[in-house]
């Protein structure tokens, strides 16, 4: 039996993950400006990585891989964010920065 609630757990981890990466896949091509393309990929790739981590762990249990799948996690969930704010501050620093959000220009979809 404790079989079976580990699968479901670990399935509805895998399958969280799975969804964050689509949102992210799809935020990346509905928006148009590069800050907000950045800002759903980073949010979404930490939550990924968390859950399909979580999946793994949950699946396999207590073990040595599980602790190297978390040391490997932990260390991918402090560098997204540092790498996506550098990549960030790059683009502001360049001017392409979304000004004039809410007003029609910058951002969302680019319907003309």
């Amino acid at each position: 039996m404790s079989g079976w609630i580990r699968f479901f757990f670990s399935a509805a981890f895998a399958v969280c993950g799975m969804a964050a990466f689509v949102f992210a896949a799809v935020g990346s091509c509905r928006f148009c400006h590069v800050m907000y393309r950045m800002h759903s990929t980073a949010i979404a790739d930490t939550v990924g990585i968390l859950c399909l981590t979580l999946s793994a762990v949950v699946y396999l249990g207590v073990s040595f891989v599980s602790a190297k799948e978390l040391a490997v996690a932990v260390m991918m969930l402090f560098t997204s964010p540092v790498s996506t704010h550098m990549l960030a501050e790059i683009e502001y620093h360049k001017g392409n920065y979304a000004s004039g959000v809410g007003h029609g220009k910058g951002g969302g979809r680019d319907d003309g």
